[in-house]
């Protein structure tokens, strides 16, 4: 797999500037790697950047939104390659437990509207810098809520920002979080979405359970899928939670985890 180092004064710097190199060159996000932790060193002697490796794949920038959105059900078997899921996925608002259950964590401090307020604007100004830096034209739209704050990103031709299975935006998505609560107390959970592709995907995940579950059921042998983050394997589990003929399980260790669906007898 073909990859770029790139180095900077911090981790989420360096990776920032490897997704804009990618964008303006038609790559796609597949992994992240840190090489070197940055380091200060002892009165400015000896300092050394951050160095990660960022592995991608080629793709057409005038590829459609709908083309990227699309999975098919082939490419769910576990029996097709695995991809490697990026090493900066967020996954600040739930993480799994056993049996497929996921268990939201305790929100750390009350946070007021003032520290919202400064949280958005560092947000919307980090993705303002990296957009006019990839030479795109976009809107940003904001929406808040008293713990969540969402970014809608609309333009044309904007499928390069989502990558596969929305790998690319999960680490836009991670740098943001981490660029706009830095040096600012509480904790505001914010989601960066391109052109409603994240219900889109949740609609994609929904059908696709439903059709795997009709398969387990008429068959009756079980049926993994493909690696997820734990937002997407919880869309599965809710999904057919209500099915008393199935049971959804997830199995393996990241970033190879997935679900599996059982029939119950």
């Amino acid at each position: 797999m073909e990859f770029i180092d790139v180095s900077a004064k911090t981790i989420e710097d360096a990776i920032a500037k490897g997704v804009a190199q990618l964008a303006e060159d038609g790559q796609e996000l597949v992994e992240t790697k840190v090489l070197e932790q940055p380091s200060n060193g002892f009165l400015g002697i000896g300092r050394k950047p951050a160095v990660v490796r960022l592995f991608f794949t080629s793709v057409a920038k005038t590829a459609t939104q709908e083309e990227v959105a699309h999975v098919e059900e082939q490419s769910v078997a576990v029996a097709s390659k695995p991809v490697a899921t990026s090493e900066t996925e967020v996954q600040d608002t739930a993480v799994e437990a056993s049996e497929g259950d996921v268990v939201e964590k305790p929100s750390k401090k009350e946070l007021s509207k003032e520290d919202q307020q400064e949280i958005a604007e560092k947000g919307k100004q980090f993705l303002d810098d990296m957009f006019t830096q990839m030479g795109l034209t976009v809107v940003i739209e904001k929406m808040m809520t008293k713990d969540k704050i969402t970014f809608q990103v609309h333009g044309e031709d904007l499928g390069i920002l989502i990558g596969k299975h929305g790998q690319t935006l999960d680490a836009i998505q991670y740098l943001t979080n981490l660029v706009a609560h830095k040096d600012v107390s509480g904790h505001c959970h914010i989601v960066v979405d391109v052109e409603n592709y994240r219900s889109r995907r949740e609609e994609t995940l929904v059908n696709l359970a439903k059709r795997l579950a009709s398969k387990v059921k008429r068959n009756r042998q079980k049926v993994s899928l493909e690696p997820m983050n734990a937002f997407e394997r919880k869309i599965i589990h809710t999904a057919l939670q209500g099915d008393k003929n199935v049971v959804t399980n997830s199995e393996g260790d990241e970033p190879f985890r997935h679900v599996v669906i059982t029939y119950k007898k």
